[in-house]
């Protein structure tokens, strides 16, 4: 296993006040990336926007490196990684308008919208091809563009092999009716979209040719086909001079095959899901309270370009190439108005390169389509709607046909389907016999890419969907609640979160086969249907979200909403149960915005929308156990890395050509194609083609577990997948904006109220002749429990006990010799806790109960200390607690010494006492002892502390506590003989680390030191003693020293339990005299109470 980001200590406290250390050069724009810091004081109101903000301090540390020198947000920290960029310091148009989402959230919560600026700025600069202000044209030839002749019709190919496609004109080109309107509004038709790809550090070596001063380089990679995955594309230069490629050709005639010599060119490819985000982001801004008309008028600019996103490629006639015979398109008759998959634009370059072109795309796929960007585009409540006289109409119509696309793809289950096309196999084909509809385009069950197939992935139900709930949210929050269009968005949205709910689980993990699909408690596959019911097993801590689906049949022709169907014959299958931190983020997004949209709709959640609302604010507390100081991240297992050695990148016959990291291709290392895909060629391998690639930190780790793991022969890893920990930018700002989208929306969960009580915790199992004796702690705020069994190590398990009111449970009739497994819940009004840890014991014949024994105790202060005689034959102990006549309850299980103190005792109150011991055979209770604590005198001199909780939980890699010291006296005090105490329990042996955040007499003047309790007690093992330098100066008489933050952690970065700690009170959320800090002035203690 290698991970490729250590852990390190986290740059935001978890606090009430959050301090965000900022660097001016990723906050402002500037290219200097270690400019001078800052510290920013955030008064956070709850624990989502706090963990919202500390999330952006992590994205936005230049140490952690999520951003380049040029402040270019990368695609992965971690470089060695394929997906659809194939190396992880490019980055693309997904990540930059995730970057403004980011800044949107955080102007949002301070009113600072100048990184949003900067953000659109940098983006402007770096990766919309435009003439940023420097002079340098890197749309040099848009002006000869001729709108009456867009483009030369080239097929696409089933296989890359099949590539150069001929440039032969077979259909001609119909009219572009967008360009004369976007000169007249704008003077020009340089196209304000964003490339989609960019090479950050100019890894592959090609440089940027048209703007030199820049580091970040215009690339591409996919341009052969469906089957052209990342591992068979060739990166090229955008801006190809023929410097590179074949020699008087570039790489142009990998792609297209001409009479002559391809022209040196530009060439850009949009991503039309991105630049529909940023529209979408900026619209959310403007509803937060943003209103710089220079930004708002640059994303109706955007908006008015991405239009051409709505055009077949060559602008043929929608359906007209139903028969095979497509027919040139005039005025709007080729615009599918939803989003394909691009756009695409370019031009010569020197010399004869007088010309330029526009296509568009022929497929369309449901998870690139915004209606929240149709609605700002078009609606006058959207604010955004563009300049050009059309654009509000385009954007009007395309709005209710995305919702339509979506309702018709909708399968009975409730997943959506792939999407559509206006020319089969991108050649125009007549369309198959008997596929179904939509506006006369042929329903696709993977559009654009079939290497994996485009719709499997469960991110692509995740994004889009959660723009959907949006749009439903927006809709009811306007007060439409009668429109098509709400009805089409409610109803979508609905079957959707009730479809996923069934495969999304916390604290529990969903049983599967070897290759994925989800089964019954029968052990049956789950191949679809509703309300389905999945077996599961208790996974304290872990979150599952679906990985993909299969897809059967097809939907039914749309002939409208009025007559839709529900499409019973088509069905989704959901498979692969994963942990994408990614699209984690973007489910509970839609989560949230479904339940504020149920409120919005009826003035309340609906039992639907509290059921969401509760399953996002579960599944972000998970996710936050997983933040590893430099982002919210899970282990990932890539089978698929074989492909790094596989050898299957073509290169046509007698091609050969210079790489842009100075190696030919295909050089000597090719093999001959497979001649069935339609080449003649050789296949080449990544690092053939990429040879830097073996110098990456991780080439080692992969290479030597390729050589001893995988076997070519099964194409199965025998000794272990290579698994990776990867800090993807967009993924972290899913998660961020999860945080922040659900305090915005739902408010925090964290406000008082009934809460779903805690895993029963101390569970013990005994067994005896037929039975088991099981024992756990009291859980706090539980009314009830239950106690589920299981003969099969960590389940599933059937519920054996409901309602069990105590904390004991004899389970009989059991066969012995026969392993039993139990966990056991805690239940109250607001739900039922995560499974306890599993126990397991075994039925005897033969044990007697144990013997009689005699327990004495001493009362202290807030505590009593027991003793007992052992108790013969007894296997273990629970010690019981009671006041005047009620029950015992539990206050320790399975202890085997003979002596335990309450520390939990409330000082002036009589408690009773005893001990029950235990064997497989049964019980037998101690004498009861009565005891009744006193306190014992708090000292309180002439200096006073404060406290506050700094916003960590009960559970967490961090205690994070903050103090005040107040001078109560009439002289100074010098904060140099000060020392401050806070006791804890360590809960392990792992080494400690301290950080003071923030302080306002100087953080350097504050030092942390660790020292065991001597004794231990139960409450605190361990005091974090801070102490003062010279440099902290004298406190006066009256004075105060005002905020100490102060951080410690183990080194290990595993959780602490706080829940029981003698100075920790997480309802402590304002300072206030607190006698559980102790103060000691010269050795003497003078305020406080130790333990």
């Amino acid at each position: 296993m290698l991970k490729t980001a250590a852990k390190k200590s986290l740059t935001a406290m978890l606090a009430g006040t959050v301090m965000l250390t900022g660097y001016t050069g990723l906050w402002t724009g500037s290219q200097t990336a270690h400019a001078a810091d800052q510290a920013i004081e955030i008064q956070a109101d709850g624990i989502n926007e706090t963990r919202f903000l500390q999330l952006y301090a992590q994205l936005k540390d230049p140490a952690n490196g999520y951003f380049s020198a040029e402040g270019i947000p990368y695609h992965s920290i971690e470089t060695l990684m394929s997906e659809a960029p194939d190396y992880g310091h490019m980055s693309t148009s997904e990540a930059y308008s995730y970057w403004l989402w980011l800044e949107t959230m955080y102007g949002h919560y301070t009113g600072d919208w100048s990184k949003l600026e900067a953000a659109w700025d940098n983006m402007e600069k770096y990766i919309i091809p435009v003439n940023e202000g420097d002079g340098k044209e890197e749309q040099p030839t848009m002006s000869k563009y001729n709108p009456n002749s867009p483009a030369t019709y080239a097929a696409e190919k089933p296989f890359p092999d099949q590539y150069p496609s001929n440039l032969n004109g077979q259909y001609a080109a119909g009219k572009d009716p967008l360009d004369a309107e976007l000169k007249a509004t704008y003077g020009n038709n340089q196209t304000y979209l964003m490339h989609w790809l960019i090479d950050v550090d100019n890894w592959y070596g090609y440089g940027n040719l048209l703007n030199p001063s820049h580091t970040s380089t215009y690339v591409n990679t996919f341009q052969r086909g469906e089957q052209e995955s990342v591992w068979e594309a060739i990166p090229h230069p955008s801006q190809d001079d023929k410097s590179f490629g074949k020699s008087g050709e570039g790489f142009m005639s990998l792609f297209t095959k001409e009479n002559q010599a391809p022209s040196a060119q530009w060439r850009y490819t949009n991503a039309t899901d991105a630049d529909a985000r940023a529209v979408q982001v900026l619209y959310w801004a403007k509803e937060m309270g943003y209103n710089n008309s220079e930004y708002l008028d640059k994303a109706k600019k955007m908006g008015d370009y991405l239009r051409y996103g709505m055009y077949d490629k060559y602008f043929q006639k929608v359906g007209s190439a139903k028969n095979g015979t497509p027919t040139p398109g005039t005025g709007k008759d080729s615009n599918m108005y939803l989003m394909a998959w691009y756009t695409s634009w370019g031009g010569g370059l020197g010399q004869g390169g007088d010309w330029a072109w526009r296509i568009g795309a022929s497929h369309t796929h449901q998870a690139y389509q915004n209606p929240v960007a149709a609605y700002a585009l078009s609606d006058p409540a959207g604010g955004l709607i563009p300049d050009s006289p059309t654009a509000k109409a385009d954007w009007n119509a395309t709005l209710k046909r995305q919702l339509e696309f979506y309702t018709w793809l909708q399968s009975h289950e409730g997943a959506i389907g792939g999407g559509a096309t206006n020319s089969i196999g991108g050649s125009y084909a007549a369309y198959p016999a008997g596929v179904s509809t939509f506006y006369d385009m042929a329903y696709q069950e993977a559009p654009v890419y079939r290497d994996p197939d485009s719709n499997t992935w469960f991110g692509f139900q995740a994004w889009p969907l959660e723009r959907v709930a949006e749009m439903y949210y927006i809709l009811a929050e306007s007060g439409d609640l009668t429109s098509e269009n709400f009805q089409m968005a409610k109803k979508v949205i609905t079957k959707w979160v009730d479809w996923t709910k069934d495969y999304v689980f916390v604290d529990e993990r969903p049983v599967t086969d070897a290759e994925g699909y989800y089964l019954n408690a029968a052990g049956q596959r789950i191949l679809g249907g509703t309300n389905v019911q999945v077996a599961t097993t208790p996974a304290p801590g872990e979150f599952w979200i679906p990985g993909n689906q299969e897809w059967q049949g097809q939907p039914d022709k749309w002939n409208g909403f009025s007559t839709y169907t529900n499409n019973p014959n088509f069905h989704a299958i959901t498979k692969g149960p994963v942990q994408d931190t990614g699209v984690l983020g973007s489910y509970i997004k839609a989560l949230t915005f479904f339940a504020a949209g149920t409120e919005a709709e009826n003035g309340s959640l609906s039992v639907k929308g509290q059921e969401a609302k509760e399953l996002a604010q579960n599944l972000l507390n998970t996710a936050w156990d997983y933040n590893d100081g430099v982002g919210i991240v899970t282990e990932e297992e890539r089978a698929d890395y074989f492909r790094y050695f596989a050898k299957e990148i073509y290169i046509p016959a007698n091609w050969s050509g210079t790489f842009g990291q100075g190696n030919t291709i295909p050089g000597t290392a090719g093999v001959p194609s497979d001649p069935a895909k339609g080449g003649n060629g050789v296949y080449i391998g990544y690092s053939d083609l990429r040879p830097a690639i073996k110098q990456d930190p991780a080439w080692a780790y992969l290479d030597n577990l390729y050589k001893t793991s995988y076997n070519p022969t099964t194409k199965k890893w025998e000794n272990g997948a290579p698994t990776f920990t990867y800090h993807r930018f967009w993924s972290q700002v899913d998660m961020a904006t999860a945080y922040g989208e659900f305090d915005r929306l739902l408010g925090d969960s964290s406000t008082p109220g009934v809460q779903v009580p805690a895993a029963p915790a101390g569970v013990t199992a005994a067994g005896g002749d037929k039975q088991v004796v099981l024992n756990w702690n009291a859980a706090a705020g539980a009314t009830s429990y239950s106690v589920k069994r299981a003969t099969v190590n960590g389940g599933p398990y059937t519920s054996v006990a409901t309602g069990v009111t105590g904390s004991t449970f004899t389970d009989t009739g059991l066969t012995n010799g026969t392993a039993y497994y139990y966990v056991i819940t805690a239940v109250n009004s607001a739900g039922e806790s995560a499974p306890s840890a599993q126990v397991t014991a075994t039925p005897q014949a033969g044990v007697t109960v144990p013997g009689v024994f005699t327990l004495s105790g001493t009362a202290g202060d807030a505590q009593a200390v027991l003793n007992w005689t052992a108790s013969t034959g007894a296997a273990t102990y629970t010690v019981q607690r009671s006041t005047g006549t009620g029950a015992y309850a539990n206050l320790a299980t399975g202890l085997t010494a003979l002596t335990y103190t309450d520390t939990t005792a409330v000082n002036g109150t009589a408690y009773n006492y005893r001990v029950v011991a235990t064997n497989a055979s049964g019980q037998t209770n101690s004498n009861v002892v009565v005891l009744t604590p006193m306190a014992a005198p708090i000292s309180t001199g002439t200096l006073e502390v404060q406290y506050r909780n700094g916003g960590s939980s009960a559970s967490g890699n961090a205690i994070t506590p903050q103090f005040n010291l107040k001078n109560t006296g009439t002289t100074a005090i010098d904060l140099s003989k000060v020392k401050v105490r806070y006791y804890f329990t360590k809960d392990s042996a792992a080494d400690l680390s301290f950080w003071c955040d923030y302080a306002q007499l100087g953080s350097a003047n504050v030092q942390g030191t660790f020292a065991a309790v001597q004794p231990a007690k139960g409450t605190a093992d361990t005091y974090l003693e801070i102490s003062f330098s010279a440099g902290a100066g004298s406190l006066a008489a009256g004075a105060e020293t005002g905020i100490i933050q102060t951080r410690f952690s183990k080194n290990n970065w595993t959780n602490f339990d706080q829940s029981n700690d003698y100075s920790f009170d997480a309802t402590q959320s304002a300072f206030g005299a607190w006698t559980k800090v102790t103060a000691y002035q010269d050795g003497v203690k003078v305020w406080g109470m130790e333990p």
